[in-house]
């Protein structure tokens, strides 16, 4: 099987020669740059061999646009890309948002980086846009402020939350029809710590939906759910419609065998601690990778990190990881 039918037909939930896989990891010394970044990941794909591509932009291109400024310097000592003022800083901020050209500006950028990117890789390998979710991308504009926002002014915030998803659907769109396989749509607040399930539900499940719904009707075949951090909202998200679901395994319920026998048959992309391949440790790799198999039967699972790996990875590492997948072909 090639990359594309072997995908295809783990969403599908066919058997397989083997289990797709993949790894990420952020690129920061080059990641403004789209022509650099989109060629580096594509020789990152062919080096791993890796079945499918989740782009791996900077974090802060969702929100340079709709005024945010952000702080860059650091990151060639090794430090990170910093907010330095949010757009939002008062309720009546919210107000003042207006949808961004997507075409222009950070977004403009970002897409340059996913046009090239899928010219790179080719027509055999899917490639998976990263797409913030609305109030994803309020909390990264607001310095988090838009929690207190919500409880205190929520008409004000529900105004923003209007654009940025907004936004968020035309970004969506371009990626899909620039021939990106779906959307890698990442989740950030769904916690009990953070917001009540009915909060989440009103402020973040109405705009989840309508960006996912977008995503799936222009054709997005591989549109993937993440759920980050620990304790989320599972029994609230794992119905969306999404083609596979990824999560925190092995750091946070439920485990892939507790979702089965809990009924839930979407495919599961993950089952890999990002903190055992970040920190190169073989053997709690290989029980993840073994408990991940186990509990799937190798079928209706992508084996991939629950998150992003720590920068910089290490390349024995992940070739060894790629090899017992790869194993599973031939039985091993």
């Amino acid at each position: 099987m090639d990359k594309i039918e072997r995908v295809r037909a783990v969403l599908r939930g066919e058997a397989v020669d083997r289990p797709p896989y993949s790894f990420w990891t952020h690129l920061p010394e080059i990641d403004l740059d789209p022509v650099r970044l989109a060629d580096e990941t594509a020789a990152f794909a062919r080096r791993f061999d890796i079945d499918f591509v989740k782009s791996m932009p900077n974090g802060l291109f969702v929100v340079e646009d709709f005024g945010v400024e952000c702080d860059f310097s650091e990151i060639a000592k090794g430090g990170v890309a910093k907010v330095t003022r949010a757009a939002v800083q008062a309720p009546a901020d919210w107000l003042k948002l207006r949808p961004c050209d997507v075409e222009a500006g950070a977004y403009g950028r970002e897409l340059a980086h996913l046009r090239r990117l899928v010219q790179a890789v080719g027509p055999g390998q899917p490639v998976l846009a990263t797409v913030f979710s609305p109030l994803t991308v309020a909390a990264k504009m607001s310095n988090g402020l838009h929690r207190q926002h919500l409880r205190s002014h929520p008409d004000m915030l529900r105004k923003g939350l209007e654009a940025i998803t907004e936004t968020a659907i035309a970004f969506a769109r371009a990626a899909l029809e620039s021939g990106c396989a779906g959307i890698f749509f990442a989740i950030q607040d769904a916690m009990p710590k953070v917001l009540t399930e009915a909060e989440y539900r009103a402020f973040g499940t109405a705009y989840d939906l309508r960006v996912l719904a977008a995503a799936q009707a222009a054709d997005g075949w591989f549109n993937v759910v993440h759920m980050h951090g620990e304790d989320m909202m599972f029994d609230l998200i794992k119905d969306y419609p999404a083609a596979a679901l990824n999560w925190h395994i092995g750091e946070t319920p439920p485990s892939i065998a507790e979702y089965r026998r809990a009924g839930g048959t979407k495919p599961v992309l993950g089952g890999l601690q990002r903190a055992h391949l970040t920190d190169r440790n073989l053997p709690a790799i290989r029980a993840d990778f073994d408990r991940t198999i186990a509990e799937t039967g190798g079928r209706g699972v992508l084996v991939a990190p629950a998150c992003v790996i720590r920068h910089p990875v290490d390349k024995d590492t992940l070739l060894t990881v790629a090899g017992w997948v790869k194993g599973l072909a031939k039985g091993g």
